[in-house]
């Protein structure tokens, strides 16, 4: 039903109630002015000295409450109701960081003007992307040789940060050293195979290729394809340092993870590079808020409650207290 009178969140749907109101007020009018019946008396002047009681100076209270009691009955059959905001259950996207802690990681070279490790370009541009993805549920995945979950997908930004900022590279040349990229993003697949977020993406981000061989890099892609999930790869830095300079890497098995899962392949060479990938990413998977929905709260209860004692009020006074004789 359309309401007919309306402002700001409150509402009347059937107004046409209110006429009773005008009706109420012509009544109380007519029995002011009508003359009542008097009592034969040999002179007026008797009472003149006679003050009136304090129950005589409230004899219209009766007939003013039962007044009052129409108004209020009158807006309850009117139904007055508000407008609020229905509560949705949002349903966001469960996005997995899977960064990488090799030691090469540590490599000072994305930017040519200040000191800025690969390492620290990933955490920075991680926390902005993180912090930005309020509706979606952002967890922390770190790799080498072994892959490890720090963070399972959350919405408290705080939290992840947290583990965004202590996460740095494994010792060189020691045993936990590696780029297990398969394995890692296997490990991805098993956590966001849990979720029931209508959209999983997992954001892989390595500076080498695939050094352990447990599982493939294309296995792993595999995994993700069938669990729905997709995959966007980024392949950072200038690749691998030599004593003539950095060796460029082609990243095919990154691109291939990308082609695979339906996601795609980035390659920043620099901090500023990496920013913007993970602003093209924001905007690849952003999630389509519906419509707010609203729901319709009647509260004719309060002006029914307040109408019906009123009335009651009225009446036990007119019997009780004001009652008048013709």
């Amino acid at each position: 039903m359309i309401a007919v009178w309306t402002w700001g969140e409150y509402s009347l749907l059937d107004p046409w109630f209110l006429l009773a109101i005008p009706l109420a007020a012509l009544a109380w009018l007519s029995r002011v002015l009508r003359k009542r019946a008097a009592l034969p008396t040999a002179a007026v002047a008797l009472f003149a000295d006679v003050a009136p009681t304090l129950r005589q100076q409230l004899a219209w209270l009766p007939l003013f409450g039962k007044v009052l009691a129409a108004v209020c009955l009158a807006v309850a059959l009117a139904r007055p109701v508000s407008r609020e905001v229905a509560p949705m259950e949002e349903e966001g996207i469960d996005i997995l960081l899977v960064v990488d802690t090799s030691s090469s990681m540590q490599i000072d070279d994305m930017s040519t003007t200040v000191s800025v490790r690969r390492m620290d370009a990933a955490r920075k541009r991680a926390e902005e992307f993180a912090a930005a993805r309020t509706h979606d549920r952002v967890g922390l995945l770190a790799f080498a040789r072994y892959a490890e979950l720090r963070c399972p997908p959350t919405l408290d930004e705080k939290a992840l940060a947290a583990f965004l900022r202590v996460v740095d590279t494994v010792p060189p040349n020691s045993e936990i050293d590696g780029t297990a990229i398969g394995t890692a993003l296997a490990k991805g697949v098993q956590v966001l195979a849990k979720s029931k977020a209508k959209s999983r993406v997992v954001v892989l981000l390595t500076d080498g290729e695939n050094t352990v061989f447990d599982i493939l890099p294309a296995d792993g892609a595999k995994l993700a394809k069938d669990a729905g999930i997709r995959v966007h790869a980024i392949g950072l830095g200038n690749g691998q340092p030599t004593p003539f300079g950095f060796r460029p890497l082609d990243f095919q098995e990154l691109r291939g993870i990308a082609e695979t899962t339906g996601g795609q392949f980035f390659q920043p060479k620099s901090d500023e590079d990496l920013k913007k990938v993970y602003e093209r990413i924001d905007e690849l998977e952003k999630t389509e808020l519906e419509d707010p929905r609203y729901r319709t709260v009647d509260f004719f209860e309060w002006p029914l409650g307040a109408g019906l004692a009123m009335l009651l009020l009225s009446l036990l006074a007119e019997v009780l207290l004001f009652r008048r004789v013709p």
